[in-house]
């Protein structure tokens, strides 16, 4: 998963958390405290609010100290875009923004989806709170802040075991909140709350003041400094420098997984853009995509929407919910995580029986149809059976195609190997025998299930299912694939958000959107600034894959060495002498306890190799050292302190401190017998691809091995 540097805690959406996470339990005790106190306060001013006597909620941030804590408090005041009207309370901290009602409310219920006061439905003042919520959340994202830290929050006095919510609105009982507001972790640095401070002051003008004036800025810890600002020009939100500066602070604190949920608000404005069809994000790795895309799911879903999020990559839908329910509790319910296959498998299982898509046979009746035909035709001379299966699977069935004319005609999207028309004859002869004898055995491959589904979507019986779909690593899909997740959404479609990056695809073949009847003119977004990787681990990265061009969903090829903009320096690119193949397991445990002993946490490394069966035997040879290991096919977003062994593919989407790569010189893997030298470079490039990916999922530093 594309995500952005110095994440803050899964659940959580901002540097803060990751800079301030780790402070001691005295000062969450003490935010509480004053919290509690603030709410108490607030009771006390209720009478006067009703009897109109609003001028006395001025002094309410007065009353209260909740400097130290890091929480700020505007009281009454004005509501923006409006002449008279005025916000109660807008509470500002490290928890986020929340535009505070308070209700001094007794008989209070929630029933059908909506909220009663007695017999009177109150829907009215629950609208008026997402009116000025909007009101609030536009102008702190027209600065830069995600409008997902924005919270409509109703707070009732006095009362307890209130909790409840309205769509976005949070709806919380006076003697709950302390714990509400601490349950949303810290989420926003001190600079960035001073700064929204400001912005509101000017934007929310005190309604007792005859003229908006210049809030006096509380006494500043020595962590708390300045941020500078252009003298002819407002203030931007962010301290770009002192950012990174946090950066690099969290990584040497917090756990990898702090870095997972964080926008970066230089993306925030993409979360809340309106389009008028399917859109599309891309960018290289680290640029952020999946975590925007996660924003925009909680956006989606705060207003109502019903999201699907999905991939290719089955493996990667259990940490994105993971990281979802921790970002976002209050809408998980509202968000489905599901891979395509089983988005797939589900619309087919509902109009008959559950496809049994058996992998062992499915082979076996390739290797009989390649038996078959290969001694009169001249695809052996080409590439291996492999290069064949996957021109079956991804190119011809992927593709949608069903009549050879189709083939004949098929620009190969993906493909670097040319093939005359006595090749593409041959390929077709080796399709109808695969598909006749994988009928006789009536078991079904995966491209089928998808066409199934694809065609019961078509056909209306599935259309309009979900609000929205978010495709994350669009690029690893295929193009039946697209269209069935196209087709979930009805005719308008205005739901669909295509995120992924062609760099980073790790299968073979590929397709075009306009194949897939799908146009993102105008609404397209390239994503140019790296927060993840430091420079020296990008610059190795890319030195591995600049010379390949690649496609990306598009008919023209893309340069494979792009202008990225890097926002953390340095970084540790360890190349380990040659050392014969039974000391590298030695080697690479020396180097993980170097890093555990520089205080780099177990669990935010990941050992990265080519297959399944090397992840098994790496995972031994660590623990025979003496090191916990755990397979990355377990890892489901939750935090551990054993060191992650798993496959390139696996690790797709998903990022570490470090990654440690042995055998880097065998990659990629030599000439094969009987593989013709186009071939041989078209399974390079894929190589270098998956090498590309393993190593961009570091965010500090590599290792790599090497046996002689």
């Amino acid at each position: 998963m594309d995500s952005v540097g110095g994440h803050a805690e899964p659940g959580n959406s901002a540097l803060g958390q990751a800079v301030l996470f780790g402070r001691e339990a005295d000062a969450v005790e003490r935010q509480i405290a004053e919290l509690t106190t603030m709410l108490h306060t607030l009771r006390r001013q209720q009478q006067n609010w009703a009897a109109g006597g609003r001028a006395e909620l001025g002094v309410v941030r007065v009353l209260i100290g909740m400097d130290d804590a890091g929480w700020q408090v505007l009281a009454d005041r004005h509501w923006p875009g409006t002449r008279r009207a005025n916000i109660d309370v807008l509470l500002v901290g490290p928890g986020g923004v929340f535009v505070v009602d308070v209700k001094n409310w007794r008989e209070v219920r929630l029933e059908g989806g909506r909220l009663w006061r007695g017999d009177a439905d109150a829907d009215d003042e629950v609208r008026k709170l997402l009116d000025q919520t909007d009101a609030v959340e536009q102008l702190l994202a027209a600065e830069g802040l995600p409008p997902t830290e924005v919270v409509p929050l109703l707070v009732l006095a006095g009362r307890r075991n209130a909790r409840g919510a309205l769509g976005r609105v949070v709806l919380t009982g006076e003697l709950d909140l302390n714990v509400d507001l601490v349950r949303r972790g810290l989420r926003l640095q001190p600079a960035v709350i001073d700064r929204v401070v400001e912005i509101l002051d000017r934007g929310c003008p005190p309604m007792t003041a005859p003229t908006p004036s210049p809030r006096p800025r509380p006494a500043r810890s020595p962590t708390r400094a300045p941020v500078p600002a252009a003298a002819d020009a407002r203030p931007a939100l962010i301290d770009l420098e002192g950012l990174r500066v946090g950066l690099v602070e969290a990584a040497a604190r917090e756990p990898v997984e702090v870095w997972m949920t964080w926008l970066h608000p230089d993306q925030a404005q993409q979360v809340r853009r309106r389009r008028a069809g399917p859109a599309r994000i891309r960018g290289a790795a680290g640029t952020g995509k999946t975590v925007l895309a996660l924003h925009r799911a909680k956006y989606l879903a705060a207003r109502g929407d019903s999201v699907l999020v999905t991939s290719y990559l089955s493996t990667l839908l259990p940490v994105y919910r993971s990281l979802f329910r921790r970002l976002a509790p209050e809408q998980a319910h509202r968000v489905e995580f599901s891979s395509v296959h089983a988005v797939a498998r589900r619309i087919v299982t509902r109009h008959g029986p559950q496809p049994a898509v058996r992998t062992t046979v499915l082979d076996t009746c390739f290797s009989r149809a390649w038996s078959a035909v290969r001694h009169d035709s001249p695809l052996a001379s080409v590439a291996l059976p492999q290069y064949w299966h996957e021109e079956i699977s991804h190119v011809i069935k992927g593709r949608g195609i069903t009549t050879f004319e189709q083939y004949a005609q098929l620009a190969r999207v993906g493909r670097r190997i040319p093939l005359a028309v006595a090749h593409r004859e041959a390929v077709w002869r080796l399709y109808q025998e695969y598909e006749r004898l994988r009928t006789a055995a009536g078991v079904p491959d995966w491209a089928d299930v998808l066409r199934q589904a694809r065609d019961l979507v078509h056909a209306g019986t599935e259309a309009g299912r979900y609000d929205a779909v978010i495709v994350d690593e669009v690029q690893d899909l295929s193009c039946v694939g697209l269209q069935l997740l196209h087709g979930l959404l009805g005719r308008d479609a205005d739901g669909l958000l295509l995120v992924g990056d062609g760099q980073q695809s790790i299968y073979p073949g590929g397709f075009t959107l306009a194949e897939a009847g799908i146009s993102v003119v105008g609404r397209s977004t390239v994503l140019d600034r790296n927060y993840r990787n430091t420079d020296d681990v990008l610059r190795y990265a890319l030195s591995v894959v600049g010379d390949d061009p690649f496609d990306d969903l598009e008919a023209d090829l893309v340069a494979g060495l792009r202008e990225v903009a890097v926002m953390r320096p340095g970084g540790q690119v360890v190349q380990a002498p040659p050392c014969l193949p039974e000391h590298q397991a030695l080697v690479l445990a020396t180097h993980i306890r170097t890093l555990r002993d520089a205080g780099v946490r177990l669990g935010d490394l990941a050992v990265l190799v080519r297959s399944n069966e090397l992840a098994e035997k790496w995972r031994w040879s660590l623990q025979a050292e003496g090191l916990d290991a755990t397979l990355l096919r377990d890892y489901d977003g939750t935090r551990s302190e054993a060191v992650k062994v798993g496959t390139f593919y696996r690790a797709k989407g998903l990022e570490f401190s470090h990654v440690l790569v042995p055998d880097r010189d065998r990659i990629p893997a030599p000439r094969r017998p009987a593989e013709s030298e186009q071939a041989y470079q078209e399974r390079v490039e894929l190589e270098r691809r998956q090498l590309f990916v393993a190593l961009t999922r570091a965010r500090d530093g590599l290792w790599l091995g090497a046996t002689r």
